[in-house]
This record gives structure tokens, sequence and C-alpha cells, in this order.
């Protein structure tokens, strides 16, 4: 996980053009706080931190936190563009037959106390866009799948 977040967060940065300095001005953290979690002699990063750094680099702790294999990177990439290019909503009964999906499989695998609301509706978000892209316009339930696995299941319950 360490290494999977220090890359998220370099390649955020990058994008961004921070500097280490600049992320921790940016996110109100001490000095040194990010290049010691980058250089891993800070293990486990509080929420906190975490969290005042997901909205310095304007994404999720989920996105800082998910897996970065090449294949999942370019498959989340994918869907990101889709959704910063696509209206707000164009089929309705899409989104909520994804909804009703997700959450179905979610409670089939008792993950609430796993999943924000945030993270709830990025899924659904991600579910439907991906659903949306082929006819007929079908909830794809193998990417659903794939999607709360990667996302949900390996984690420990909140609270």
């Amino acid at each position: 996980m360490a290494s999977a977040l220090k890359e998220k967060i370099i390649e955020r940065m990058e994008a961004k053009n921070f500097s280490i300095a600049e992320l921790e001005r940016r996110a109100g953290l001490s000095i040194h706080s990010v290049r010691n979690i980058l250089k891993g002699r800070i293990k486990k990063p509080s929420a906190q931190s975490l969290q005042a750094i997901a909205e310095a680099l304007e994404c999720s702790i989920m996105d800082l936190m998910s897996a970065s294999s090449a294949v999942e990177a370019g498959f989340s990439q994918d869907v990101d563009r889709k959704i910063r290019k696509r209206p707000p909503l164009e089929y309705p009964e899409l989104m909520l037959a994804c909804s009703q999906k997700i959450t179905e499989r979610i409670l089939e695998k008792n993950l609430f106390p796993k999943v924000s609301i945030d993270e709830y509706f990025e899924v659904v978000k991600k579910v439907y866009l991906y659903s949306s892209r082929e006819e007929p316009r079908q909830v794809d339930v193998r990417f659903a799948e794939w999607l709360i696995e990667s996302q949900f299941e390996e984690r420990p319950s909140r609270g």
C-alpha cells in the first residue's frame, strides 16, 4: 500500500506541477510531513493528513489509496476521461439500475461498514459511465463487481 500511495501522490503532484513543499503548504501540513510519507518514514499516515493531501491534490482518499497497476490505472483513467466529457445524466434508467445493482452487491458482501457515501456514489458514477458506453445500455455487472472488489473488499471496516 505504501508504494501505491507514494506513486499516486507523486503522480498527482506532477500533474499539478507541485513540489513537495507546495503540497505541504496547500494541505496545511507541517514541513517534511509529505516528504516523510513519500520516503516511507511515516508508514501509516493519519486520516487527517491523507484527507488534507487529497483535498490539496483535488482528489479523494480513495483515489490515493487505490491500486495502481498499469491495467487498473489505464482503466481508471479511461473512466475518469469519460466522467469529465459526458453530460451529467444521459440515461436515468441506467443510473437507477447501476445504483440498485451496486447496492445489492455491497449488501450481499456486507461491505457497507467499509463504504462512505462519497465512495459509494463514486462507484455508481464509474459503473454508470462505463456501462453507458455501448449498446444495449445496461449495467456491466462484471465491471461493477471488479470495481467493488478492488475498492472495498480488502479494507477493514470503518468505525
